[in-house]
């Protein structure tokens, strides 16, 4: 019995995690994205926000704070990427957002920045999925490591992990940089 109730308390624990897909498109010059949510998490963006009205407006808003692909920020440079919505779907428990991103230069970059719901859950883990990559990466993303490569192989990202784990982070590394991302303007 005892069993059985620690089972049942274990499959109600919330898990605190995202789903991301990326992938660039060469066409159309822009970071086309997917994000899983629960669809607690959704609710809470929209309050925390305020948001009323679309989707598109407040969500948009919270994903250009939160939700960055692109170089190591400069200090006082704002972004000039341009975000479009896409999009939503139900899936279940699960909402998922889809947005482009379009680097003002119209080149890839290199970099995620990936802080969504971490004022809500510092444990969250972003899982993220780079599509069109040779082989395909998978990263993580906490709290502790908000930025990474998206070309960064898996043994790198398990290495800056633990490495992370055991020691501080270089002030200098732009992996590590505890920097907020500048706003950025649509």
């Amino acid at each position: 019995m005892c069993q059985a109730l620690l089972l049942l308390i274990f499959a109600m624990h919330p898990v605190h995690e995202t789903v991301t897909e990326v992938e660039w498109n060469d066409e159309s010059k822009r970071f086309e994205v997917a994000i899983r949510m629960d669809n607690d998490d959704e609710r809470w963006i929209k309050k925390s926000v305020q948001g009323d009205g679309e989707v598109s407006s407040w969500a948009i808003a919270y994903l250009q704070r939160r939700f960055r692909v692109a170089d190591p920020p400069k200090s006082g440079r704002p972004d000039p990427s341009k975000y479009h919505w896409i999009g939503r779907d139900r899936d279940g428990a699960h909402v998922w957002w889809y947005f482009e991103i379009e680097p003002a230069d119209g080149r890839p970059v290199v970099w995620v920045d990936q802080q969504l719901l971490f004022e809500r859950e510092p444990n969250y883990t972003h899982r993220v999925l780079v599509l069109n990559h040779q082989p395909p990466r998978a990263l993580n993303i906490t709290a502790v490591r908000t930025k990474v490569r998206l070309d960064e192989s898996t043994a790198q990202a398990a290495e800056s992990e633990s490495d992370s784990a055991d020691a501080s982070p270089s002030p200098t590394s732009p992996d590590h940089d505890d920097a907020p991302l500048p706003p950025t303007d649509l």
